[in-house]
């Protein structure tokens, strides 16, 4: 009979290779990322410089072309001539003629061109121009108002009455003394008028000059009221009848 083999012997297990392992530290956080700088403040843009206001404005005549410098002075010297004549009772001068343009002007199509000056420009012709027209007007109904009976400063106060002078040329007589007659027609208190008479005795024939009740009745407002303030009882009179 044969012996059973023995058992072989268990194999140790293996020694570790080495001693125990030393735990691995831990990794540090990263740090955090650096706050973001202020970003810097806006520079604000420089202010642009006022530009210099352009030479000669708003009103300087020296900086106008020659012939429009010719006729501003034009035509102020002759309103103030007319307001001469008109303040001495006077006879008005023949209107001057127009100034002439002058052809040397590098831009001789537009030279004596009224519209191409400045705003200011236009004003001061315009302006000079009625003025001179409302002082030879003034002045012609100085020289003629007496013989188209009518009272000088009743007319000349007469908004209505100068506006019809107005479309009258100044320098032809006839028209002015036919368009005085006519605004006395039209407005009696314009007219020149008689003296009153004294207290010991009134008379009342009718006078050339006195306002009919077909006047009266023709009467604007504003003809009514100069009425009332420079003839109170004629215009009583008249309005206690009408």
């Amino acid at each position: 009979m044969s012996t059973p083999a023995a058992p072989a012997a268990a194999t140790a297990p293996a020694a570790p290779a080495s001693g125990p392992q030393t735990p691995t530290a831990p990794v540090a956080p990263a740090a955090p990322a650096p706050v973001p700088a202020a970003p810097p403040a806006p520079v604000a843009p420089p202010v642009a410089a006022a530009p210099p206001a352009p030479a000669g404005e708003p009103s300087d005549v020296g900086s106008l072309p020659p012939w429009a410098q010719k006729l501003i002075t034009d035509t102020r010297a002759e309103a103030a001539s007319w307001r001469v004549q008109a303040q001495q009772g006077q006879p008005q001068p023949q209107a001057p003629a127009a100034p002439p343009v002058p052809v040397a002007a590098p831009v001789a199509d537009v030279a004596g061109d009224i519209s191409r000056l400045p705003q200011w420009a236009q004003q001061v012709v315009t302006d000079g121009q009625a003025a001179t027209a409302r002082a030879a007007t003034q002045a012609a109904v100085y020289q003629h108002a007496a013989a188209a009976g009518a009272d000088p400063a009743a007319l000349l106060d007469s908004t209505a009455a100068m506006a019809a002078l107005a479309a009258v040329n100044p320098a032809d007589p006839a028209a002015v003394t036919a368009a005085i007659t006519a605004a006395v027609t039209a407005y009696p208190h314009v007219g020149t008028r008689s003296p009153l008479p004294g207290r010991g005795g009134a008379d009342f024939t009718p006078g050339a000059n006195e306002v009919t009740p077909a006047q009266f009745a023709a009467m604007d407002y504003a003809a009514r009221i100069a009425l009332h303030e420079s003839d109170p009882d004629t215009y009583r009179r008249l309005a206690a009848g009408s």
